[in-house]
């Protein structure tokens, strides 16, 4: 996104207050999900930023009817809840792959669990650090992930939306994919 599309977006979004601030900062921050091009999309709501924590509690079902998002909320604290927006049927289907299978099974997973099952391991494993596996839940192609264990998150061939290990190409066009998705929401916000 070039610089004054950012900051014509920025300004209309701060411009927005409750449901609506909520809404945007939704829409931008899971448009990958949103314009199916990622399974889920990961966001943290605080009170220090036009208290979003409240409004996230006030309208969190409307705003995700509004999106077409499930939503499943991984941590709570007081001042502060992360949240996985995700689109069902994307994430089923990824979680399904044979390699993200293997890889989840080996984190604990049972392989026979349902979709809502791993949503439960995950937020249970969750509420005492961030587990390596957020990254499949994520999108992040196995191979990343792996690679960002065993390099303990260092020297990565690319850095994006994460520390890509292998496949540098394919990044690079899921990066582009996802910045077009980003794109398209902030035309969609600015109208």
């Amino acid at each position: 996104m070039d610089a004054a599309l950012k900051l014509k977006l920025v300004e209309r979004v701060n411009c927005l207050e409750g449901r609506e601030f909520l809404l945007g900062i939704i829409s931008l921050g899971a448009a990958p999900t949103i314009k199916d091009r990622k399974p889920s999309s990961l966001l943290t709501f605080t009170i220090s930023r036009k208290d979003l924590l409240s409004n996230w509690l006030l309208h969190k079902q409307e705003v995700c009817e509004t999106l077409n998002l499930d939503h499943l909320e991984l941590k709570n604290r007081e001042k502060s809840t992360t949240v996985l927006f995700y689109k069902r049927a994307l994430l089923e289907k990824h979680v399904a792959g044979e390699r993200n299978r293997a890889f989840l099974c080996k984190a604990g997973y049972p392989v026979a669990s349902s979709l809502e099952q791993k949503l439960h391991l995950l937020k249970e494993k969750f509420g005492c650090s961030c587990p390596h596996e957020i990254g499949i839940f994520l999108g992040i192609p196995v191979e990343d992930v792996e690679g960002f264990i065993r390099h303990r998150g260092k020297n990565p061939l690319l850095c994006g939306y994460w520390k890509v290990y292998h496949h540098r190409e394919r990044a690079e066009t899921l990066f582009y994919m996802y910045d077009q998705a980003k794109i398209s929401v902030a035309g969609e916000i600015l109208k």
